[in-house]
């Protein structure tokens, strides 16, 4: 517990002076001429089953598994308004975990153990800790979507998504920047609800939603 509360501390330290500057609504010069992403949106279907790890993550601290308004503005969908200084604040966020966490898969046959903070973690643990951050910078908790896929080699893989007015944009630990959702890598399987954070639904794969006109 003490580990976690020193790591989130000294990460939000670090972000302190984003968050001062993101609020202010400053846009470093050399930024403003640069051209927002713009991403397709990830269409979602049925509910599917709950991440294990996410479950006991939820009844370990179910503060973190609430829907939370934000003071960053959204659309009637719920997702974020990108701008500058929005996308400004969500790679700085990206960054700095990728950098604060020590990749650490779990061992072979234990629990799936989903969690925030720490030195050390999987892919699960740097999408939440890039969610928390995010939240606590004011990013309304509708627009940050937990989502897992499998990678191109068929190894399975959670990220940070976020969902903005130009589409969805994912959060890797294994990608410097941040990426629109089509060139992430993933072939991805279930995202989390955004009116519920405990629901996870299947993710219609593109061609599908083509045929089905969605």
């Amino acid at each position: 517990m003490v580990r976690k509360r020193v790591w989130t501390t000294l990460v939000l330290i670090a972000l302190g002076v984003l968050a001062d500057r993101a609020s202010a609504g400053f846009v470093p010069s050399d930024e403003a001429s640069v051209e927002l992403p713009l991403a397709i949106r990830l269409t979602e279907a049925e509910p599917a089953s709950e991440p294990f790890g996410h479950s006991m993550f939820c009844r370990r601290v179910p503060s973190l598994c609430t829907v939370r308004p934000g003071q960053r503005p959204a659309d009637a969908d719920g997702a974020l308004v990108l701008d500058h200084p929005a996308m400004d604040m969500i790679s700085r966020v990206h960054r700095v975990v990728n950098r604060a966490i020590r990749p650490q898969a779990e061992r072979v046959g234990a629990p799936d153990h989903w969690k925030v903070g720490g030195v050390s973690g999987d892919c699960e643990d740097y999408a939440l800790a890039k969610r928390e951050l995010l939240v606590r910078l004011g990013v309304p908790s509708r627009a940050l979507r937990l989502a897992t896929g499998h990678l191109r080699n068929g190894e399975y893989h959670a990220v940070l998504l976020v969902r903005t007015d130009r589409g969805d944009l994912v959060l890797d630990n294994l990608n410097r920047d941040v990426r629109a959702a089509e060139r992430s890598g993933l072939r991805f399987d279930m995202i989390q609800d955004g009116d519920d954070p405990r629901v996870f639904r299947r993710v219609r794969p593109a061609a599908e939603a083509r045929a089905l006109g969605v």
